[in-house]
């Protein structure tokens, strides 16, 4: 995993429950038993009410580029969302039993409940008034990719229905250690509103994207993520040999001609 795949798993599930849809604040990071198997395969679900989930499955980087081992490349990002009949309540006044208010309790209500969700994730990923989306789509180079698949099971003759859409992304390299963040950037915003709505795993971040570095020019080694003895050891401190500390002018005195 990376700074980045839990910085997208958090601003998705953050403007998912801003945005309010049909599962409200049930929206999970990464819970496993959201949706499972059983010993006979079928599907199972910890939730009691209608939810989603959303994962980082994989990330795939084929050019590594001038990030090295930050780059992140493509990132799988799934939205799992379930509903079943076990999930429904009944008015003791009417005696109608519903999955969600206004929605009776039937099987095509239950897929019916999967679709709006597919339409309320893309619309809250992109909703340019919601913060959290926006700073979800900043940390975005492209969409490259969108599967939508469906399942249901009835074990125990309780239904379960369950839907995932695969966002593909190419999302931007993790920052090196105590790189300075642009105030109007995402990663800026991100940390303010991990602030502002103190998440707790803002401290963690804090941790892992250190302190900003000062000064007129950063250590090569910091540009680079090498450790300063690659650098020295590719010479990438000096001209044709010549120490770091040592001024140009007095290097290209010294410098062998040509």
């Amino acid at each position: 995993m990376s700074l980045m795949m839990m910085a997208l798993r958090i601003t998705a599930v953050e403007a998912l429950k801003a945005a309010g849809t049909l599962v409200g604040d049930n929206v999970l990071d990464s819970q496993i038993a959201a949706i499972d198997h059983t010993s006979d395969g079928q599907l199972s679900s910890d939730q009691k009410r209608p939810f989603i989930a959303v994962y980082t499955d994989m990330a795939k980087a084929t050019d590594l580029g001038a990030t090295g081992l930050r780059t992140n490349g493509q990132v799988d990002l799934t939205f799992n969302c379930g509903v079943s009949m076990t999930m429904a309540t009944t008015d003791r006044e009417t005696g109608e039993t519903e999955i969600i208010e206004g929605l009776p309790a039937t099987d095509a209500h239950l897929e019916a409940i999967l679709d709006v969700l597919e339409v309320q994730i893309g619309r809250a990923l992109t909703d340019p008034d919601n913060p959290w989306a926006q700073v979800f789509g900043d940390f975005v180079q492209s969409y490259v990719a969108r599967q939508a698949v469906r399942a249901s099971s009835s074990a125990d003759n309780v239904r379960l229905a369950a839907g995932q859409i695969k966002l593909t992304l190419e999302v931007f390299a993790d920052p090196r250690l105590g790189q300075p963040m642009d105030p109007e950037g995402p990663w800026a915003r991100f940390m303010a509103l991990m602030r502002d709505h103190d998440l707790p795993q803002r401290a963690l971040f804090e941790t892992l994207l250190g302190a900003p570095t000062t000064g007129l020019y950063e250590p090569i080694e910091q540009l680079t993520s090498m450790t300063v003895r690659d650098a020295e050891a590719l010479q990438l401190y000096s001209y044709g040999g010549v120490a770091r500390d040592v001024t140009i002018t007095e290097a290209t005195s010294d410098a062998e001609p040509g």
